[in-house]
Order: structure tokens, then sequence, then C-alpha cells
């Protein structure tokens, strides 16, 4: 078992990400179902749709995983049951398995823990674990925080200094997309606190084709996004060229300052919107963190129905930027004719969001309240 008691730098545990994969697949302790990822054009405008078949039958995709992993290594599948390979922890049982109603406590089962880092500002550090797919990371807290609260702004440099490492590293540069989903309303799996990374597939997340040629009048200030139907919140953050990185004291505390402000402004629009517009505030939200922008989604519904015999679409931050997981071609089709009259896939966005509107009366009242008569609807 491993405990985040030796932190390293971002660079460094991104390195180490290729060969840590391989090791928790081969161990059955991550299972690893394949999927493609490709763009399709709705509307005009782009997504990206993830095709993962496994995802229809879990239990059968991970018998599967396990036993191919085991025939790899010339082992009996025996029942092929992923739990005799992979069992439970209950108490103090199996201590060298993660921990199944708290995985993000430590120790940490060794093949799933890549590394940790240091917290700034007096922080504890964050513990970096892995998830599903070779770049599918997990930013934690090695002691209990509500994933249905932000976070901290220090939490949030973190997560930007793994972007920054990841466009900057020496052998193997990669675009990471970061994302926080705030409750399960918004697709929260999990009670403790967890941010999330993945690479976005092509280098460009389609939420950023959304904000091309958004202006920002202040450098200060969140803005609505004016090209989709639901409230779409986003802040710009400083030119990446100009951050230092490695990152030094200053730069931290400078980083520090400008996500402090941004995360409150963003939050209090977001809730005034809510208030003004009657919604449900417990609907949760989703965050997006790129290099160049912090995007803010509250939430009304958690997915979206599907004709019968599918399940409901089930949308988490991904959806947001972009980025949607389908389980079958047919579930695909399936999506497609349902939305294509109705606005297409940025419906699905919609149905799930909150209105735009909403957010708009909520800055013109910000606005006659502060005794301005501009209106920032960018």
């Amino acid at each position: 078992m491993a405990y985040p008691n030796n932190p390293s730098s971002p660079t460094d545990l991104l390195s180490a990400l290729p060969a840590k994969f391989e090791q928790a697949r081969k161990s059955g302790q991550l299972y690893f179902f394949p999927s493609e990822a490709r763009d399709v054009y709705s509307q005009g405008r782009r997504f990206n749709l993830r095709l993962c078949p496994a995802l229809q039958d879990k239990q059968k995709a991970k018998s599967d995983a396990l036993a191919a992993v085991q025939i790899e290594h010339g082992q009996s599948s025996e029942s092929g049951s992923p739990d005799r390979k992979r069992p439970r922890k209950d108490g103090n049982e199996n201590p060298d398995k993660q921990n199944a109603e708290e995985p993000f406590k430590p120790p940490y089962v060794e093949e799933l823990y890549v590394g940790c880092l240091k917290g700034l500002e007096g922080e504890e550090g964050m513990s970096i674990l892995y998830s599903l797919l070779p770049e599918h990371i997990l930013l934690c807290p090695p002691s209990y925080q509500p994933q249905s609260l932000p976070p901290t702004p220090p939490q949030i440099a973190l997560a930007y200094h793994i972007l920054l490492a990841g466009l900057r590293h020496p052998s193997k540069p990669r675009k990471l997309l970061g994302f926080y989903n705030g409750g399960e309303g918004a697709g929260a799996s999990q009670r403790w606190r967890h941010l999330q990374f993945v690479q976005v597939p092509g280098g460009r997340a389609p939420v950023e084709d959304w904000c091309q040629g958004v202006q920002f009048s202040r450098p200060d200030q969140a803005i609505i996004l004016p090209s989709v139907p639901y409230l779409h919140i986003v802040h710009p953050l400083p030119a990446h060229s100009s951050v230092p990185y490695p990152p030094t004291e200053r730069s931290n505390e400078q980083l520090i300052d400008i996500l402090a402000p941004a995360l409150m402004k963003m939050f209090d629009l977001a809730f005034d919107a809510l208030r003004n517009g009657g919604g449900n505030k417990e609907g949760g939200w989703n965050l997006l963190i790129t290099l160049d922008h912090l995007h803010l989604i509250p939430r009304s519904a958690p997915s979206f129905p599907l004709p019968s015999p599918h399940q409901p679409l089930e949308l988490n931050s991904l959806g947001y930027a972009g980025m949607m997981l389908v389980k079958s071609q047919e579930e695909q089709e399936t999506l497609t004719n349902a939305t294509e009259d109705k606005g297409g896939l940025m419906y699905v966005l919609e149905k799930c969001g909150v209105p735009r509107e909403w957010g708009e009366k909520a800055k013109e009242v910000e606005s006659i309240q502060q005794g301005s008569g501009e209106l920032d609807f960018m």
C-alpha cells in the first residue's frame, strides 16, 4: 500500500503515467475498456463522441479484461469473475486492496497510485490516482473534503500546473483538460473531492471552438457565453505563455490571487441566476479548467432521456466540454435522431443545464445595483 508522503513535480508524475498504467492494467487493479473517440458535427458545431461498447455490460467487460490479462501472463482465468482477482476491502480484510467505500482515502493500492503534489499556501498536498484511460487521472486530497463544494483556489492552481506541465512536457507534450463534477446532480460518482484530467482527443476540446472570438472587456470579469442556449459562465486566465514553469513561490501567489476572485465571481453569478430564475440550487454544477479559461455550468438534470429501450444518457463535465460518451452505435444514432430537429446535440446540454436568460437577468440586476449601464453578455 502507498501513502502520499513523497511529493514530486507534475512533470515527473506525467512522465510516469505510461509505465504506471501498464503496471495497473497487468495487475488487475485497473480495468481498461477499449473505446474510440471521433469528432462529429451537429448543427454545424463540433462535438467529440467516445464509443465504449463494454459499458453495456460492465460485469462482463471486467471479466473479459481480467481474462485477457491472465492469458497474457499465462494464468488460469478460473471463474473469470473480477472479484476473484480484485476482492473488496471490508474492515481490515484484504489490506492490499483499495477501500471500496472510500477509494480516494489512503493508503492506496500501489498500482493505482501515481504520486502526490505538495499543497500550496499551507494546504495539504494532493494525491494523483489512476482511473480508466491511459491519460485519465484523479487529483484527490488525502483527507475527506466534500465533492459538493468547490475546490479551493490552491487546489485549482495545482490543477493548472498539471495542465501546464502537460503542454510543456520535454518528451511527450499533450493537451489535457481538467474538470470537476460538483455534486451527484452534475455527474459526481464519489462524495470524496476529486478533480479529473483527460487528454483531449485531437488536442482541442470542442468547448474551445465555442469560445472562439469571445471578447473579454476586462481580465477580471466573468462573462456569459453567448453562443450556447444554456447558462455557461467563462472567466479568462492569464496567457499561459507568461506563466513560469516550474512555478515559483511568487508565481503561485499571483495565480491564486487570480483564481480566488474568479471562482467567487463565477459562483456568485451562478447562484444569483438560480435565485432570480427560481431554479434548483441542489442541481449541482460542472467546472472545466483549461489553460485559457475557467468554465462554470449550473445543472438542472444529471441525464438526458432517450427513447426506450435506451437508458438516459448520463452527462458530467465532459459533456459541457463537448465530449460525450455513448455505449453503442445504436445509442449514438438514437441520440442523433432524438435531437436533430431540436438543435442537435447542443439541445442535450440545454435540457440538462439552466436557461442562459437567468444569467443575463442576474447580470442586469448586478449592473443596476452597481449603478453601471454596461452589460457584459459577450
